[in-house]
């Protein structure tokens, strides 16, 4: 059997929608599949029934997972980028960049009945439109949070021995960027956590195998955690080892832990202030260091610190609403499409694109629905 991952390419963050779909697989990916049509035509089911033929047949599958709906797909991986296929429709709007050559466009909105969908025209106006006004509040309270998070940063910075926090990085990623393995490729960027209707769901427990070294990092805002994994950024990137770097959900400029595979070897912040990573890690730390333990006096503004803090929170949790109420519309938008798909036909074309691409290793494709 082939191992199974699980990550978010995309995410629900303070700066609007943030999507690092550009990285999902590199130009050596076989055949790319971009999956066009409106909601509710089966994308997420699509991908999931091709993913779970490759498994059956011992491929690793990398699943790219929404986070506007925990339970469906936004993209999938096979092999070692074997091929790759993904949603390309809003708000993650996605072309082929070699048309024919690597991607395609696969237009699952050409098995709906057009006539039956044009009889709920407005309500589906009506619908979209509220959906997207209610991302757009979804977005101001996460900005609103992370406003919070900057007036955090803020009271931390100033309690800081640097020259400390400076002489800690160092060695420390001296002892990390050790495990490093050249491999000529770009990082891979994503998520391992997402910001969904069902609150702050994190996936990164698919990443790690019980025998990765783990460096384990853990600070408040400001304390010099990001410009450490800025340092090993900046080192990754001119030394050319093969690493993916897993951003913050809140603050997608951010990283919260970078993880060499080849290596197996993890730095990640366990610092729980937006994700707490620490509960389904595996195994004991290799190494363990807190920045806040650097600070050369304990700031003056405690109180203001916490009430940003908790503004913070409120933010978030005010913002899980708001996309909670626009996944709430959006199955009922996927309802007057649904029943006006041709899945028997959708069901006939994935068997042959299943066949077609595995050719040779004759899997059976077969669909019993």
């Amino acid at each position: 059997m082939g191992k199974n991952r699980h990550v978010y390419s995309g995410g629900n963050t303070s700066q609007g929608f943030y999507h690092f779909y550009h990285t999902m697989v590199s130009e050596k990916v076989e055949r790319k599949l971009v999956l066009k049509g409106g909601p509710g035509v089966g994308k997420s089911s699509f991908m999931h029934e091709i993913g779970e033929y490759f498994a059956a047949s011992g491929y690793d599958l990398e699943y790219h997972w929404c986070s506007s709906d925990p339970d469906s797909l936004d993209g999938i991986v096979i092999g070692d980028e074997k091929f790759c296929l993904l949603d390309g429709t809003s708000p993650h709007i996605i072309d082929p960049k070699h048309p024919g050559a690597v991607d395609e466009i696969v237009n699952l909105g050409s098995f709906w009945n057009r006539e039956k969908i044009l009889e709920n025209r407005q309500s589906i106006i009506s619908l979209t439109e509220t959906i997207s006004n209610y991302f757009k509040l979804a977005y101001l309270r996460l900005h609103e949070s992370s406003i919070a998070w900057q007036e955090m940063q803020f009271y931390i910075d100033k309690s800081m021995h640097w020259p400390s926090v400076n002489k800690n990085i160092l060695a420390l990623g001296q002892d990390f960027m050790a495990t490093g393995i050249y491999n000529a490729k770009k990082p891979r960027h994503l998520f391992a956590a997402a910001i969904t209707p069902s609150g702050l769901i994190t996936k990164h427990d698919s990443l790690f195998d019980s025998d990765y070294s783990i460096y384990a990092v853990s600070g408040s805002p400001g304390c010099g955690l990001q410009k450490l994994f800025s340092y090993l950024l900046q080192q990754i990137e001119l030394n050319s080892f093969e690493a993916e770097i897993f951003h913050n959900p809140l603050i997608p400029d951010d990283i919260d832990f970078i993880l060499f595979p080849q290596a197996k070897s993890v730095i990640i912040d366990i610092s729980g202030n937006v994700v707490d990573y620490t509960p389904l890690l595996p195994g004991k730390f290799k190494r363990r260091l807190d920045f806040d333990l650097l600070m050369q006096n304990k700031t003056d503004h405690t109180d203001y610190f916490h009430k940003a803090k908790e503004r913070c929170t409120k933010g978030i949790e005010a913002a899980v609403h708001f996309i909670s109420r626009a996944k709430t519309l959006h199955d009922e938008l996927e309802a007057f499409y649904t029943p006006q798909m041709d899945f028997a036909g959708i069901t006939q074309f994935r068997t042959a694109l299943c066949a077609e691409l595995t050719g040779s290793l004759k899997i059976d494709c077969s669909v019993d629905n």
